[in-house]
């Protein structure tokens, strides 16, 4: 199965426990709300109580396409707004920094491969369960992509697609945590190192967990 099968996946998996796990949320001997999941607060609807700007930091780790693996860490920022009473639209920018590296001998000379950052630019849609929120994102992606071998060095910009998924609870008015899977994709680059070509692809699906604060 493909990385973004796995992803799509994760999807459908999300939006079928979260339902579930909303009503958990009120106890076992007590009924799940309805209409708008018990929302009370000022009489703002669910997806009101999402709505604003946030910021927060995120690390996770990342499998890149060829083995390129490694730790990632970083930051975003973004804004939600409400349509409805459940639906949750929004926009988020977020940079990384990355470890993901791979080394091995080609034509008797040590190779290394890896991409030591990345960001995205991404589209959020999410259905606000109380304060609970499943979403799915998609936007455009961008990396470093380098080669070591052969005694040279040959860096390039790569620029693609981003698909991920995830959830993200409420801890407080202000204060929420997430989890997510992201994939990015970016295809195949030729590096050229002294009398070598060498391929390589900084496409990754990377697992991370984040805390972000609402404005």
């Amino acid at each position: 199965m493909s990385r973004v099968s796995i992803a799509l996946s994760f999807a459908a998996f999300v939006a079928a426990i979260t339902p579930a796990a909303a009503a958990d949320m009120y106890g076992s001997n007590s009924r799940a709300p309805s209409s708008n999941y018990g929302y009370s607060d000022g009489g703002s609807s669910p997806a009101q109580q999402w709505a604003g700007g946030y910021a927060g930091a995120q690390v996770g780790y990342g499998w890149g396409e060829h083995g390129i693996n490694g730790a990632q860490g970083g930051v975003f920022g973004g804004g939600n707004f409400a349509v409805g009473t459940n639906i949750v639209l929004g926009g988020e920018a977020e940079v990384n920094v990355s470890g993901q590296e791979r080394a091995s001998v080609i034509a008797g000379g040590l190779v290394k491969q890896s991409s030591s950052w990345n960001g995205a630019l991404r589209a959020r849609a999410g259905v606000a369960y109380d304060k609970v929120m499943p979403y799915a994102s998609v936007g455009i992606a961008i990396a470093d992509d380098t080669v070591k071998a052969f005694g040279a060095n040959d860096t390039s910009t790569k620029v693609g697609y981003q698909l991920g998924a995830g959830v993200e609870g409420k801890i407080s008015d202000r204060v929420s945590l997430r989890g997510e899977l992201v994939h990015t994709g970016f295809g195949k680059t030729n590096h050229v190192a002294n009398w070598a070509t060498v391929g390589s692809n900084v496409s990754t699906t990377t697992l991370r967990a984040g805390a972000a604060y609402k404005f």
